[in-house]
């Protein structure tokens, strides 16, 4: 009996010496040759805070990292629709180094049609209910890229993190229309709901109206990313980072027009021209801001 006490006793000294053995050889950070990817947090912790403070229409439609152009239709030089969401991942050099590429897409397309007045068939028929369809087509495309090296302070699962990084985008919008209503001869200035005719009529012309608009013509971007944060590690090989960005960014547009069509009263018929709007132009941004993965989830393998 005194036997398989003793036994039973060495037994569970081996458990316990091995189960340490184990925790003590878990590895928490990354090692060489590691890979990882972010996703931006933001977007989830927006939705948790909207789910407890019982917001009505939440949802969570993103996962992905969020790139480091941003899409402030309104401010030079982010006025061009650029990529908001991006996949970003790393690659460790060493336990202490990594490779970061960060790339941001962007396509969207709307197309709209709306009715307006037949206006052949209501000259026929003031009473007439016939319509005819203008269209609307919106193109948004864009693209960024960015490539750089982190480095890493600390060897407990609390780290800092800092780098920089070389970024480059493109962006570009178009907007094309059709008009159910031609001008002709007899109908110069023809009825249209589209927006289409919003420009004030050129000298020696009745009406005018655009067929497609580069107002937004591609813009180049190009600059210099840095960043400085830090990594907490909960789990092996999952952490959660937050992160701040200085950033040196130049912005080139090319020059802007548009094509538009109307009914001239010098060759009493339809013309089509190209008319430029703006030169090209470019701005530099320098700043602070999180316009890039300000708080992110790490995963890495």
């Amino acid at each position: 009996m005194k036997q398989f006490k003793l036994l039973v006793l060495a037994a569970l000294a081996l458990v316990s010496v091995t189960a340490r053995s184990q925790e003590t050889e878990v590895q928490y950070t990354p090692k060489t040759g590691d890979y990882a990817i972010s996703i931006s947090a933001v977007p989830m912790s927006q939705y948790i805070g909207q789910f407890f403070n019982g917001a009505l229409g939440n949802n969570y439609t993103e996962f992905a990292g969020q790139a480091y152009i941003g899409n402030d239709v309104n401010t030079a030089p982010f006025r061009k629709i650029t990529p908001l969401m991006s996949i970003s991942g790393k690659y460790f050099l060493d336990k202490e180094t990594a490779l970061r590429v960060n790339l941001g897409l962007i396509y969207q397309r709307d197309f709209t049609k709306t009715y307006t007045d037949d206006d052949a068939d209501h000259a026929l028929n003031p009473f007439s209910q016939k319509k005819v369809i203008d269209t609307y087509l919106r193109k948004n495309t864009g693209m960024s890229l960015m490539a750089g090296l982190e480095k890493r302070a600390g060897k407990e699962r609390l780290q800092g993190i800092y780098g920089a990084g070389l970024l480059f985008a493109v962006s570009n919008r178009i907007d094309k229309y059709t008009y159910g209503n031609a001008i002709t001869d007899i109908n110069q200035a023809p009825t249209e709901t589209n927006g289409g005719s919003t420009a004030a009529p050129l000298n020696g012309f009745v009406y005018n109206r655009v067929l497609e608009n580069y107002n937004f013509a591609p813009t180049l971007h190009a600059g210099i990313v840095t960043f400085v944060g830090v990594e907490y590690f909960f789990m092996p090989k999952m952490s959660v980072g937050g992160e701040v960005n200085f950033t040196a960014l130049a912005s080139f547009d090319r020059a802007e027009y548009q094509e538009l069509e109307g009914f001239s009263t010098v060759d009493m018929a339809k013309k089509e021209w190209t008319e430029l709007v703006s030169p090209s132009s470019n701005h530099l941004t320098i700043g602070t801001g999180n316009i890039g993965a300000n708080v992110t989830l790490n995963f890495y393998f």
